[in-house]
């Protein structure tokens, strides 16, 4: 059955030979038998059938896979590969075959496996086979070798991070060579990064790339004594190097490095990417010297959204009064970005909520989610101007209210366009729909848009029903700032959180002040609280239609 033009055929036949095999009642010849299909066969689909049979009956022997590793097919050197490794004990003649294999091996396929099979070795030989196959420049821009050969040796970093390190100089693969350097910098062996650095390699840039990549967001780092020397000597080299050093300098805080990016920040006829990467360093460094620089750029059309969101680093009132008194006058997009920054301390949120109270500011230009996070940035005063927020009534007479609002007819004589751009502005900077909008909540292209029951439950009753994944964190840090998000990924030393507008954030542990997962979903309540009933007939016919809107 092994030859069977029917895979289906093929697996049951597999899972019998098996349970024969148990039970000690496989014919005599039937290990013979596979074994020729095995070896003489010249349909590659049938010798694999036939070797999964043998390995299942506990045919092969560990001298007859090691064989198979030299066969000509490449999946056949693969799953040989596989099976060697399933007891994580492979021996001592098949390591020196891995070796070998990681090294000459033509095949992708091969080096694949192999990737996979690292976590299954413990002897030392694990180092020279990662050796081997760091070497295949042409796996550089393959879909999946890189990161299954990083996912291999990542944990071999806490066993021994001189040995660890010592793979990048002659890496081939630049993703595996950055996480390294990234790795590094995330375990404290900054001082030996910068020693491997300085040797020369030719993967410095990459090295360096992954350095500055592991210390973005990371205010807790101290300057490597060994720092200041390589960074003139890379400095010296000019181009690339040059430029993450002096970036990597301005994060450790180095005067000069400081006084570089303030004079990059200022000379409008530099490219617009290394201003606005020079601000990005001065903000994480909270320099006092930016809050006077940053009314001057918001001058500047195109640093302006930067410039916003660099005034969540400073309590200051009166770049809270800059951001306030030009808020007419910014676009939308940036008046979503004033709103996340004027949300983000106490001192920016009192001034909206009084903005708000004084109708100077319409509570239709605060999203609900900017409005959830101000009642906890400014306190129960909030809902004395705002109302409630996370307890909306959801009761039989709101469910009636907004069934008769979105009868058939209203809803088939809705403007379809205008309910879009609601959508963008109340829904999209969550939800993603037809491939426009933000990713923290759910893709609704999906799902049951087209009940309008369904999604007023979903809009009235938020949290009634929350996945963990969905649930509202709250993290205060040292500095007076306030998150509001959900956490996508943790380690030893940072949290990153994703945030309702804005890029995901990494926040470090030892800055923050306190950490609140609430049973709140991220989704608030009271979504059509602050929108007309033209506004929620044009967005629930909106979320009904099944097509793209243009």
């Amino acid at each position: 059955m092994q030859t069977n033009p029917s895979d289906w055929h093929a697996r049951r036949a597999r899972g019998i030979l098996h349970k024969r095999s148990v039970q000690k009642k496989l014919q005599a010849n039937t290990v013979t038998a596979l074994k020729k299909i095995f070896s003489a066969d010249p349909n590659p689909d049938w010798r694999l059938r036939a070797m999964w049979t043998i390995q299942q009956i506990g045919g092969f022997t560990e001298k007859e896979l090691i064989q198979s590793l030299s066969d000509k097919d490449s999946y056949v050197r693969a799953w040989s590969i596989q099976l060697l490794c399933e007891d994580m004990n492979p021996s001592v003649e098949a390591l020196a075959k891995f070796r070998t294999l990681s090294v000459s091996d033509p095949d992708p396929v091969v080096r694949l496996y192999l990737t996979s099979a690292l976590q299954r070795i413990s002897s030392s030989e694990k180092w020279a086979i990662a050796q081997g196959l760091l070497q295949h420049q042409e796996d550089e821009k393959d879909h999946n070798l890189p990161k299954m050969l990083w996912y291999g040796i990542e944990p071999w970093f806490a066993e021994n991070p001189d040995k660890f390190l010592s793979l990048a100089p002659s890496s081939k693969l630049s993703f595996v060579t950055q996480n390294m350097a990234r790795r590094a910098v995330d375990g404290n062996q900054l001082e030996k990064l910068v020693a491997l650095i300085e040797k020369g390699s030719s993967n410095a840039d990459h090295l360096l790339s992954g350095m500055l990549s592991g210390m973005e967001g990371r205010i807790d780092l101290k300057t490597p004594s060994n720092w200041k020397s390589v960074s003139e000597k890379l400095r010296k080299a000019g181009g690339k190097k040059e430029q993450l050093a002096l970036e990597i300098s301005g994060l450790f805080g180095d005067t000069e490095a400081t006084q570089r990016a303030f004079a990059t920040l200022k000379n409008k006829s530099l490219p617009l990417d290394q201003r606005k990467k020079a601000l990005q360093t001065l903000t994480t460094q909270q320099q006092k010297g930016l809050v006077s620089e940053i009314p001057v750029l918001f001058q500047e059309a195109a640093m302006r959204k930067e410039a916003i969101r660099s005034i969540a680093a400073f309590d200051s009132e009166p770049l809270g009064k800059l951001l306030l008194e030009s808020f007419p006058k910014l676009t939308q997009e940036e008046k979503l970005e004033a709103m996340q920054t004027l949300s983000s301390r106490a001192r920016y949120g009192n001034m909206l909520t009084q903005q708000i109270k004084s109708k100077k500011i319409a509570k239709s230009e605060v999203p609900a989610s900017v409005a959830r996070q101000l009642l906890r940035v400014v306190g129960s005063g909030f809902i004395e101007v705002w109302g409630p927020i996370e307890s909306v009534p959801s009761n039989k007479e709101a469910y009636d209210k907004y069934r008769a609002m979105l009868n058939p007819s209203a809803l088939n004589a809705a403007n379809l366009n205008a309910g879009k751009s609601v959508f963008i502005k109340s829904c999209g900077s969550c939800h993603k729909m037809f491939g426009e909008g933000g990713i923290i909540g759910p893709d609704l292209t999906g799902s049951n848009r087209t009940d309008p029951e369904y999604i007023l439950m979903n809009v009235l009753e938020p949290t009634a029903e929350i996945q963990d994944d969905y649930k509202m964190v709250v993290i205060n840090t040292r500095d007076g700032r306030t998150y509001s998000g959900n956490i996508i990924s943790e380690n030893d030393r940072q949290v990153t959180l994703r945030i309702v507008g804005q890029d995901q954030l990494i926040i470090n542990k030892s800055g923050i002040l306190s950490r609140e997962v609430t049973e709140v979903s991220m989704m608030p309540s009271g979504l059509f609280e602050n929108l007309t009933q033209t506004e929620i007939v044009n967005l629930i016919a909106y979320l009904k239609t099944n097509k793209r809107i243009d």
